[in-house]
């Protein structure tokens, strides 16, 4: 901890010996937001919710009460770069997407540089993993490709998240809520991504999302290979099919 601010130095898995660090959570470089109010690039302004009550914006950065504020804290604003980047050298697990329920919104996170990551075809070892407050909530994963289309849907079930043992209490809840995650065996057909696509859907119960991790992205090298690093999962493993 700094202050109000947070950083993942290791994080355990059930199961496994292996850890997540901060590097693993800060592979992305560069995405967008889509929510009610447009679509904000990694480093435009997205309007914010800052309170409570009179909650307008479907999806928007926020922060947890004592954080360190955002650039754009004095107009109500803030990037998805701030959340899921490492601008202060670190990401930042006080910072956040706040998600109001039974509302859509799609983020995607690129890992840039050309850069990608491949599936291998063993189910013990995971490829992504999330970070999401209050545990009760559901959403979509994408993988992203370099021909702008993307793989088949995997859902993220609330039953599949366990617990981490912190909680988050943010500017636009009254109350602290545990923080679950849960890590992903992807199978072999999620080949060559060059990011992912967060969805949530309106009967999701708006997913809050700190944190989105990868094993590491390698840069293309003209012809792809497959990518089969040993990772480890948080709650139930379940495979992408």
């Amino acid at each position: 901890m700094f202050g109000g601010d947070r950083r993942l130095d290791t994080l355990g898995f059930t199961g496994t010996s292996s850890v997540f660090t901060d590097a693993d959570f800060t592979r992305f470089t560069d995405g967008s937001l889509t929510n009610n109010a447009g679509t904000f690039g990694w480093n435009v302004t997205v309007t914010r919710d800052i309170n409570t009550s009179g909650n307008s914006i479907w999806a928007n950065p926020d922060r947890a009460d004592s954080a360190t504020p955002f650039a754009g804290e004095a107009g109500a604003l803030g990037t998805i770069g701030e959340v899921f980047g490492s601008s202060m050298g670190y990401k930042n697990m006080s910072y956040l997407i706040d998600a109001e329920d039974n509302r859509g919104w799609t983020i995607d996170l690129l890992f840039g540089g050309n850069s990608y990551i491949s599936a291998d075809n063993d189910a013990s070892t995971v490829e992504v993993a999330f970070l999401e407050r209050g545990g009760n909530s559901d959403f979509q994963v994408y993988g992203l490709l370099a021909d702008q289309t993307t793989t088949a849907a995997l859902f993220v079930s609330r039953s599949m998240m366990g617990a981490t043992g912190w909680s988050l209490n943010s500017l636009e809840i009254g109350d602290a809520q545990n923080v679950y995650a849960v890590g992903i065996s992807l199978d072999a057909s999620w080949q060559n991504l060059i990011g992912l696509r967060l969805e949530a859907t309106a009967n999701g119960n708006g997913p809050d999302i700190l944190g989105v991790g990868t094993v590491a992205a390698i840069p293309a090298p003209g012809a792809a290979c497959a990518l089969a690093l040993g990772f480890f999962t948080f709650g139930r493993r379940r495979r992408a099919h």
